[in-house]
């Protein structure tokens, strides 16, 4: 095969690829969701009772799960996961750090 020829040949598959590469649609990211407030698991010191105290407590007072004003949005859905270190806290230590006060209240050690 002639080398011009083959340098011709190379260059039309390179701007093939390229062409498909420009004109293929994004694909959608999909970061890791963490689980729903609802599905995540409260640590085993916990009471069934005390954690229906805290979440009382927290809706006395317009509060959201996590003990911020309801309609709180954010970023991955939930507070508990640290996007920039990767990182996972509990409710209850969320919660300690935060809103002491609902813990105490509900005899819920931090």
């Amino acid at each position: 095969m002639r080398p011009a020829l083959l340098v011709i040949l190379l260059l039309g598959a390179c701007q093939d690829r390229r062409a498909s590469s420009d004109t293929a649609p994004a694909r959608p990211s999909t970061p890791a969701a963490a689980p729903p407030a609802a599905a995540t698991p409260e640590p085993a010191g916990w009471t069934t009772e005390q954690q229906a105290c805290v979440d009382r407590w927290l809706a006395a007072r317009k509060l959201d799960p996590y003990g911020s004003p309801q309609g709180t949005m954010y970023t991955g859905g939930t507070p508990l996961f640290d996007e920039a270190t990767g990182r996972s806290t509990t409710r209850q230590s969320y919660l300690a750090r935060n809103r002491p006060e609902a813990l105490a209240a509900c005899g819920v050690a931090p």
